[in-house]
């Protein structure tokens, strides 16, 4: 384990510069639209949206440099040739994402009280989100994106030149419309997955004075989805596990 845990502050450190510098235009560009919606008198919804939008991009920033990191890991001769099992290739960059989320939540915890008390009379209880099955569920289903995202690289990378490419391109697609496919079949009630999280979201306010915002995601047959989407993350890592063993030779 403490070897799992250096690696992700190797990790860290090569990409702590980029990271530092997105983290820091996030929260200026975060606190920016606090202050220029209250000072504009801006519409109250417009500003919770580009609240948003500045989430979801510092979001995609991080899961790009996750997988870049991922591929760059694969590729390093120095990196290969450590005596650590290839199951930390796979986990490394991604507890290096997840620690990054957690940030993000944090900074979006204190955000969402900040832009309540300035903009709005509303407040939203963040424990009712983290108590959410919806919300694990859904956060099951981004790491299942971010694996199947390494899985189509690691298959890349098992063919050289531009074959690999599309055939990881190929897998990237075809693995998402497979699982989609599964799961519609074995679950034709489903609503785990991340697109139908938020269509599922009950958003109830109280009417005392200061107003309460209560959020709760119905999920109907929560346990099968989402045992299957765990054995779908099990089998790509055995997949990657193996294609890193076996398959894939590094070069400086």
């Amino acid at each position: 384990m403490m070897n799992l845990l250096k690696l992700v502050k190797y990790d860290w450190k090569r990409n702590a510069g980029f990271l530092l510098i997105v983290g820091a235009l996030f929260v200026l560009t975060g606190g920016a639209v606090t202050v220029y919606g209250e000072v504009k008198n801006l519409d109250t919804d417009l500003i919770y949206v580009l609240t948003f939008l500045v989430y979801l991009a510092i979001t995609i920033s991080l899961c790009v440099t996750v997988c870049r990191t991922y591929e760059r890991n694969l590729r390093y001769f120095n990196r290969r040739l450590l005596p650590l099992p290839a199951l930390y290739t796979v986990l490394s960059p991604l507890l290096l994402g997840i620690a990054g989320l957690v940030v993000i939540g944090v900074i979006g915890v204190i955000h969402l009280i900040v832009l309540g008390s300035v903009v709005d009379s509303v407040h939203l209880r963040v424990f009712d989100i983290l108590a959410d099955r919806g919300f694990w569920a859904m956060l099951i289903s981004c790491i299942l994106f971010v694996l199947i995202v390494f899985s189509s690289i690691t298959v890349a990378k098992v063919f050289r030149g531009k074959k690999g490419s599309w055939i990881g391109a190929a897998l990237f697609v075809g693995l998402q419309l497979a699982i989609q496919w599964v799961e519609t079949k074995l679950f034709p009630s489903m609503n785990v997955s991340t697109d139908q999280f938020f269509k599922s979201v009950n958003v109830k306010i109280t009417d005392s004075p200061d107003q309460v915002v209560h959020v709760q995601a119905s999920v109907p047959n929560f346990w099968g989805p989402l045992l299957f989407e765990a054995a779908v993350i099990v089998l790509l890592v055995y997949m990657m596990t193996y294609l890193i063993n076996r398959k894939i030779q590094a070069r400086g």
